[in-house]
């Protein structure tokens, strides 16, 4: 009794009460076969294995849940729709979940990495192909932990086979800055909606969707500071900012000139909103006619935390001003303070070791 081969997927054989009970475990895997197992003997036990059949759910079903209750709550709602749209085509929407094994994950990332599945018309980098399936990840883990009694229950047993995959693709270190030259270059082609946007990426360290989003009303020139506060239950690391002078006062040439009735900042003639993409777009434009290679408006970021750390900022400011979720996000620019180099002198000559050693010395002084 207990778990076995057949083919190349494991099942498990048990006797209960008089009764055989033969199954599979949906996974070549013997480890993650042993634990899908060990997660279904209790239920044989206190008898809730035979109440009813198990409603086996397809992964566009999960993944079509997720995206409609969840999602939309997140910072990353538009990213995680172009995320879901790549796995609907990989795998089409009649694929079981049982079928979704670390074997099939595998497949896909290597045929990500390899160029074999192409989106956007460009092979992807081991951080793209990490973020697609921490999406998966996502949506498995809240299943696991939200909709345990969805689908007869199929998500109390179920293991996730996303873990090992992921393990071992790196996020993307670039750390990409612009330069005076590059800048001079690119302030003569860009048109004024964008150069105003620019001017204020690269002062305070905004992504491009907040920019979009950015109100009239949360610009307080009197107190000399741009209240972020919530737009939505997806701003969940927005944050004030304290105006630079050179900001403040670019703040009041814009409010000056425009004549649009619209809550919003930045917005065309017609009050229409600038979407995140359309600045990209134009951003990537303009670069490509002053001449300037691999440069994105999200690199102003990298601009802005390097002007700080260079300022004194310390590592723990920096990752406040950027809304940093995690303080690994802010290591990678830990090298440019000169600090972190000589961070051993500061306690030179100070502290127990210090103490320690001038009481040894008076000590021996005063042996004869």
């Amino acid at each position: 009794m207990g778990i076995y081969l057949k083919g190349d997927v494991y099942w498990f054989i048990k006797q209960h009460k008089g009764r055989r009970i033969e199954q599979s475990l949906y996974t070549k895997i013997k480890r993650e076969a042993e634990k899908r197992y060990a997660g279904i003997l209790p239920t044989i036990t206190d008898g809730s294995y035979f109440a009813a059949p198990k409603q086996v759910p397809t992964l566009h079903e999960v993944m079509e849940r997720y995206m409609n209750q969840v999602s939309p709550l997140q910072k990353g709602h538009s990213r995680n729709e172009a995320i879901c749209k790549y796995w609907c085509d990989f795998f089409g929407v009649n694929l079981s979940m049982s079928d979704v094994t670390k074997s099939l994950l595998s497949s896909y990332k290597a045929k990500r990495l390899t160029g074999e599945i192409i989106h956007q018309n460009r092979k992807a980098s081991e951080s793209t192909v990490k973020k697609e399936l921490s999406f998966l990840r996502q949506v498995f883990s809240h299943a696991a932990n939200e909709w345990e009694d969805e689908w007869s229950g199929y998500f109390k047993t179920f293991v996730n086979p996303i873990k090992k995959v992921i393990k071992g693709l790196k996020d993307n270190e670039r750390t990409r800055y612009i330069t005076q030259k590059e800048a001079n270059n690119l302030a003569r082609y860009m048109p004024e909606w964008l150069f105003n946007i620019v001017i204020i990426a690269a002062e305070t360290g905004y992504r491009r969707g907040k920019l979009a989003k950015l109100l009239k009303s949360q610009v307080d020139l009197d107190s000399g500071w741009i209240n972020a506060s919530q737009n939505s239950a997806r701003e969940k690391n927005v944050r004030p900012v304290k105006m630079t002078s050179v900001l403040k006062q670019h703040l009041k040439n814009i409010l000056r000139k425009t004549n649009v009735d619209s809550e919003y900042l930045f917005s065309d003639e017609n009050g229409k909103v600038y979407s995140p993409n359309r600045i990209s777009i134009a951003f990537g434009r303009a670069c490509k006619a002053a001449g300037i290679k691999d440069l994105r408006l999200h690199d102003l970021r990298h601009d802005f935390a390097t002007r700080l750390i260079n300022a004194g900022a310390s590592l723990y400011q920096v990752q406040h001003q950027l809304a940093h979720s995690d303080p690994r996000q802010t290591q990678r620019y830990a090298h440019l303070d000169p600090g972190n180099q000589s961070v051993v002198d500061k306690i030179d000559g100070t502290g127990t070791t210090t103490i320690l050693l001038q009481s040894k010395e008076r000590e021996l002084q005063h042996v004869p």
